[in-house]
């Protein structure tokens, strides 16, 4: 268990002594995280940090940004930012809350706005373009397979040759030509990525 003299722990957490004070005074730092009493106790540093944490209004510090303190400027009534004051240690409990609360809003923001860029039709599901993609590429294929019945009898018919010969030879070549068709997709398909960034903004229809 660390117990500090007040100004050792102001100084632990970057405020001024007359800050501790005023936490110990307004009931942020309790009782029982005080080591002695009056003007000589000294502060239990775990038990104390987590008096602060709970019982400041973190909503506050939110407000006032992540990269300011969280204690606020030395001596000062209310916890605004300073040009002057040190760096925010990291390893501090108000801070890491602070912090985990910040990234839980973000991700609740971004969640949001995908589904609203979804419900307006800007943002649509990857596998249900695929799908469609492959029911409409079917679509063709069948299409043009049946075309080539109607090739071959007008063919036939124009040459005088045998319809089912020029039928089999149309789909030697069509066959042949799906493949080499195939293959360049797939090579092309290598270089598309996964997925596409997609900046969505904030206010109005787009």
């Amino acid at each position: 268990m660390q117990v500090l003299s007040k100004g050792d722990f102001a100084r632990e957490v970057g405020v001024s002594p007359g800050r501790v004070s005023q936490w110990i005074a307004e009931g942020k730092i309790g009782p029982d995280a005080l080591d002695g009493e009056g003007r000589s106790a000294k502060i239990i540093v775990d038990r104390a940090l987590e008096q602060i944490k709970a019982r400041r209004d973190v909503g506050q510090s939110l407000g006032n940004g992540i990269g300011t303190r969280v204690f606020g400027a030395a001596g000062a009534a209310t916890d605004q930012p300073t040009s002057t004051a040190p760096p925010l240690r990291t390893d501090d409990v108000a801070y890491q809350i602070q912090l985990e609360r910040l990234k839980s809003e973000r991700r609740k923001n971004e969640r949001d706005a995908v589904e609203e860029a979804t419900r307006r039709g800007k943002l649509v599901p990857a596998d249900d373009v695929r799908a469609q993609m492959a029911r409409l590429a079917r679509q063709v294929d069948e299409v043009n397979a049946a075309m080539l019945v109607d090739f071959a009898s007008a063919i036939a018919g124009k040459f005088s040759l045998p319809q089912r010969d020029v039928l089999h030879l149309l789909r030697e070549v069509r066959n042949e030509k799906k493949g080499v068709a195939a293959q360049v997709a797939k090579e092309q398909s290598e270089d598309v990525p996964a997925t596409v960034e997609y900046v969505i903004e904030e206010g109005g229809e787009a």
